[in-house]
């Protein structure tokens, strides 16, 4: 189909016969799904309201959750490097290096150092039960 031969209106009215055609086959699609989740629903002995009630959401929503908990359950393991000027940037030694080790370590400075630094920045009480 060469479109250069239509006319501004000509392309106007098939540009909204388009948009028509494309609503009429996503409502067709739409019903044709509605009823075929509606019949997959009565197999399992629901029906499709209750299916996507609020319900059914709050169930998949507390999965994660469970998920987080867990996460957060987890045992947290003392720093093991520390930066020797900001006491806040600390890494256990697990995982990927963090940005900042990576610059401590491309401007000449060593492991070692970054682990003194988390040593003497350490909690007395930690310290104690090391030894």
């Amino acid at each position: 189909m060469d479109l250069k031969d239509y006319s501004l209106p000509q392309l106007r009215v098939l540009g909204n016969r388009i948009e028509n055609e494309i609503r009429r086959q996503q409502l067709n699609s739409k019903a044709v799904l509605r009823r075929r989740l509606s019949s997959l629903a009565r197999d399992h002995g629901l029906t499709l309201e209750e299916v996507c009630s609020d319900k059914a959401a709050e169930k998949i929503v507390e999965a994660p959750s469970s998920i987080a908990q867990r996460a957060s359950a987890r045992v947290q393991v003392a720093a093991k490097y520390r930066h020797p000027s900001n006491r806040e940037l600390a890494w256990s030694g697990r995982g990927r290096q963090p940005h900042w080790v990576k610059a401590w370590l491309a401007n000449g400075g060593s492991m070692d150092a970054l682990a003194i630094a988390a040593e003497k920045m350490a909690p007395r009480n930690f310290r104690l039960q090391q030894l």
